[in-house]
């Protein structure tokens, strides 16, 4: 039983290893969007245009969304094989969420 809970767990964590090891991962927020393209200002300030398809998929609050649920100032992480700009995965956080910090921040200066 032992043996085959330590191959089921290499199995298992072999594929998630693989899953995102030639991909980097693209932090920052939208600046641009088109059907074609994102740009992304990065956490490191620099501007990464990013190309989409068909095959980019949308997460947004780790549940499946669509390219229309994307605008302008949202916050994302991007899923891009190394080397290339092509937008494997789009992460973003639900917009609720970042409109209460403001309200909580101007409460407590008061």
């Amino acid at each position: 039983m032992k043996r085959f809970a330590m191959l089921l767990l290499c199995v298992l964590t072999a594929g998630t290893a693989l899953a995102h090891g030639n991909n980097d991962h693209v932090r920052g927020t939208i600046t641009e969007l088109s059907a074609q393209a994102i740009t992304v200002k990065t956490t490191a300030n620099a501007t990464k245009t990013l190309t989409l398809s068909d095959k980019t998929t949308f997460l947004k609050s780790g549940k499946k969304a669509a390219m229309a649920d994307l605008k302008v100032g949202d916050r994302v992480v991007v899923d891009v094989p190394k080397g290339t700009n092509q937008a494997l995965e789009v992460q973003f956080g639900a917009a609720a969420a970042a409109a209460k910090a403001p309200a909580a921040h101007e409460h407590a200066a008061k």
